[in-house]
């Protein structure tokens, strides 16, 4: 069995660069492996706090692209280049708030959204799907044709329908496991490409 080890090379590194945790090495290992996020695009991050995922992105982004964020909880400490955004994915006027902020269509939604455990499987797993499905809902609002979204999610008994789901809006749609989760983890990311408006 994998032991835990809250410290480890990654949490060392985070701290290190000023960053506010060891997420933020997820997502830059999966732009990077899967090339996303390249100068000048539009992102939207949902689940952004504490901002990580933010500062990754806008760093790669550079100058002339734009990042906004959306949670519930405020970021306290925002990157140069980005912007971060309190409310709810499932309010409409969220949504709308975040087209303006972005200036037009986003090329990628990233996705770390991820409920409060219980420790019960069964409501743990409901809510989980309950976030992904708002993910995608929301998604659907703001990519633009041909865009790309990356999404957390965790391995249970919905897997398969949940991939299934994406399927059906994205032309190109992948699974991996970042080195940066932890050992253990359920933890999994969707890669999906080629986002097909309905």
């Amino acid at each position: 069995m994998a032991t835990y080890e809250p410290y480890d090379k990654f949490y060392r590194k985070a701290k290190a660069m000023g960053l506010p945790s060891r997420a933020a090495f997820k997502i830059e290992e999966i732009i990077a492996r899967h090339r996303m996020a390249p100068k000048g695009a539009r992102i939207v991050d949902l689940g952004c706090a504490p901002g990580g995922w933010l500062a990754i992105l806008a760093r790669a982004v550079g100058t002339g692209g734009r990042v906004v964020g959306v949670d519930l909880a405020p970021c306290r400490n925002v990157s140069a280049g980005a912007i971060a955004i309190v409310g709810d994915i499932l309010n409409e006027s969220i949504a709308a708030r975040v087209a303006n902020e972005l200036g037009g269509g986003a090329d990628l939604v990233t996705s770390d959204l991820a409920p409060k455990l219980t420790g019960i499987a069964a409501r743990d797993q409901a809510r989980s799907r309950e976030l992904i499905d708002a993910a995608i809902e929301f998604t659907a609002r703001v990519l633009k044709p041909g865009g790309a979204m990356v999404a957390k999610m965790f391995m249970g008994e919905e897997f398969k329908e949940v991939i299934a789901e994406f399927k059906q809006r994205f032309g190109e749609v992948e699974v991996m496991r970042t080195k940066a989760s932890r050992p253990g983890s359920s933890e999994l990311y969707v890669i999906a490409r080629n986002f097909k408006r309905r």
